[in-house]
């Protein structure tokens, strides 16, 4: 992979979720073979690739007063261009703002957007084991030499078995009862 599209995909990852969702969204919609339709081929030793009906360096385009901006069928097109220029422009609170405003069904790419753009669902959970991992990393340091090469399930610091397989360690945990709470470690060669 050529250095400048690692460091392009490097700064993406750096993004926010939400950000992160809405770039691959644009690169998607905008280059689903590698060109954007309705611009000529790339020529990235001219400068960034700008929206359509932007001057270089100017702020997305701003809604006129006077125009009808309802979120209906027809209008739909001229929104959803709009909440691409203000994602382009890095102004993806705005776009968030004005797609939650829209209620669902006007258009398919408007609910597109609105699932790109909406707000990250946080879900608090208990914890995926029911032991403690710090004894587990401490019977992996003391015990690794031994089961080198092999799957080993424990639990709060506890061998509860070892396989070369994992699915059949994890087959014959689940037959014994004790898989809830389990954790699988490969120990390496």
């Amino acid at each position: 992979m050529n250095e400048l599209l690692e460091k392009a995909i490097d700064k993406i990852r750096a993004l926010p979720d939400a950000e992160q969702g809405a770039m691959a969204a644009l690169i998607l919609e905008r280059f689903p073979d590698g060109q954007r339709k309705d611009t000529p081929p790339a020529r990235p030793w001219l400068g960034p690739v700008v929206p359509l009906g932007m001057a270089p360096g100017d702020p997305a385009t701003e809604i006129s007063e006077g125009e009808d901006w309802e979120a209906t069928p027809e209008n739909a097109e001229r929104i959803c261009e709009h909440i691409k220029a203000l994602v382009e422009a890095s102004r993806v609170l705005e776009a968030r703002r004005i797609v939650s405003a829209i209620p669902p069904g006007v258009s398919t790419e408007l609910d597109y957007w609105k699932r790109v753009l909406a707000e990250p669902v946080v879900r608090v959970t208990k914890p995926t084991t029911d032991g403690d991992p710090r004894k587990d990393m401490l019977w992996i340091e003391k015990n690794a030499d031994k089961y080198k090469g092999k799957w080993v399930a424990l639990k709060s610091g506890e061998l509860l078995g070892n396989h070369e397989s994992y699915m059949e360690l994890h087959r014959t945990l689940k037959q014994a009862g004790k898989i809830t709470g389990s954790f699988f470690f490969r120990v390496g060669k």
